[in-house]
């Protein structure tokens, strides 16, 4: 059962979007497409896998670009001591899943507040 992106998901692909437009500016019509697939903890980070719904399944694909994309802002998450890495890996032109890894820090996904710096 798909769910709908969190807060921070949708932020984290927003400023990898808003980042990499110039180069890759068929991200953004990706996203109303998107939903969660599932989520997996690993301990210290999380991957978020994304499918496509019915509408978006067929989706025409103008660039198939096997890639991982980030941002150069840092993130930081209200429970951890250090700022969290994140990058979206697209496969065949789909975005695919979402990683976000600590810097060394046990982490189970849970977070209050968030922020870009």
């Amino acid at each position: 059962m798909s769910k709908d992106l969190n807060k921070l998901e949708r932020a984290i692909i927003n400023e990898i979007i808003e980042f990499n437009k110039q180069n890759y500016p068929f991200i953004s019509k990706h996203i109303p497409y998107l939903s969660v697939k599932f989520r997996k903890t690993t301990g210290v980070g999380m991957y978020v896998y994304f499918e496509y719904s019915k509408k978006g399944i067929n989706f025409e694909i103008n660039n198939f670009e096997n890639i991982c994309l980030s941002s150069d802002k840092s993130l930081k998450l209200d429970n951890l001591k250090y700022d969290i890495n994140y990058e979206i890996n697209i496969s065949k032109g789909k975005l695919d899943f979402l990683e976000l890894v600590t810097n060394g820090e046990s982490w189970d996904g849970s977070y209050k507040t968030f922020n870009f710096t």
